[in-house]
């Protein structure tokens, strides 16, 4: 006798269930590295937090560290097999920094050289741990080219291998060169040029790549609105 088509349903359809990932969850032992043991199913898991229906009941969130190897694997593996949905958020700013100076006098014209870094601090605000994070920045500066400023920007990048939920880390960036120069003796340039010139760093742009998308973009106040078109740091 054939199944009935009504039976056919059902039973494709507990099939399909059953294949979805986090719909059919079967009860683990984990085990603690003293020994304890505990019967539970994985509701959801973090890098460094895993949250369990024990078969009785309850539901715990335990660091997944408090389990055996064995049990990180499977639970590395889980998070594998569910992605959870993350509303990216972080906390931008920076700092300017002088590493060092150096002063030469040229043809009537005082020159200090100066190179400088930017301090640039992250807060992780996606209310979960973030493994692998690429940091791509640009930093603009103001130099002067014979009477006027032009805008330039340095480029550089820096890999955050795991940042916990509020936790906030600092990324010391590429430096640049700026220059303060002054006309001496009351002397005046032709063309125009100003007799005391100095470069300036004027903002930063930061972003965020996460598992290979970007996910995150930042821009200081008082950076230009076509950026664009800046040229890169001459070298």
């Amino acid at each position: 006798m054939l199944p009935s088509s009504t039976a056919l349903c059902s039973a494709c359809a507990l099939l399909i269930f059953s294949l979805i990932p986090g719909l059919h969850a079967e009860p683990r032992t984990f085990t603690s590295p003293d020994g304890r043991t505990l019967l539970a199913e994985i509701q959801s898991a973090t890098p460094d937090m895993v949250t369990l229906k024990l078969v009785n009941g309850p539901i715990l969130a335990v660091p997944i560290n408090k389990f055996s190897e064995s049990d990180q694997a499977f639970v590395a593996e889980w998070r594998k097999a569910n992605p959870v949905t993350i509303k990216y958020d972080f906390a931008s700013s920076y700092t300017k920094d002088k590493a060092n100076s150096t002063k030469q006098t040229v043809n009537n014209v005082e020159i200090t050289t100066e190179t400088w870094l930017c301090n640039l601090k992250l807060a992780n605000r996606s209310n979960q741990t973030l493994e692998g994070l690429k940091v791509n920045y640009e930093i603009y500066y103001s130099q002067a080219n014979g009477p006027t400023m032009v805008t330039r920007k340095a480029t550089g990048n820096a890999t955050i291998p795991s940042l916990k939920h509020l936790e906030e880390t600092a990324i010391k960036t590429t430096t640049v060169q700026l220059k303060t120069s002054k006309l001496e003796g009351g002397f005046y340039y032709a063309d125009g040029s100003r007799s005391r010139n100095k470069d300036t760093i004027e903002g930063m742009v930061v972003k965020i790549s996460h598992q290979g998308k970007q996910v995150y973009e930042w821009a200081s106040s008082g950076l230009p609105k076509d950026r664009g078109a800046v040229a890169n740091e001459r070298k």
